[in-house]
């Protein structure tokens, strides 16, 4: 049973170090400001409620659904990678809360089996 604590405890101590790893090498996303999140929200919606949205907002937001239309997809993108990367951090951040197994005490437990 110690066994396979310690070889579960590895598995996630290996675990925690790649999602670290893949965490610092993650690229940067790109930055997307509030109202184009509520736009792509939007967008994800009926065609009707994205195009009443950006006509009541037009003015104060200068945007028009000629940039909806150009800047959508890049918008969808950096969200999609902003939530990547923050399921990466928040996998990182779990697994570091794990205990860690000292491998020096792993020959010891095998040996008093």
């Amino acid at each position: 049973m110690n066994v396979l604590k310690i070889t579960l405890s590895s598995a996630l101590l290996a675990g925690a170090t790649l999602a670290c790893l893949s965490a610092q090498a993650a690229p940067a996303c790109a930055s997307v400001s509030p109202m184009e999140r509520r736009i792509v929200e939007r967008a994800n919606g009926d065609v009707d409620t994205l195009r009443n949205f950006v006509v009541r907002t037009s003015v104060p937001a200068g945007v028009n659904m000629y940039d909806v239309r150009v800047h959508l997809d890049q918008w969808r993108a950096a969200i999609d990678c902003q939530a990547q990367v923050a399921a990466t951090e928040h996998a990182a951040a779990v697994a570091a809360a794990q205990p860690a197994v000292d491998a020096t005490a792993a020959p010891a437990l095998v040996a008093q089996r």
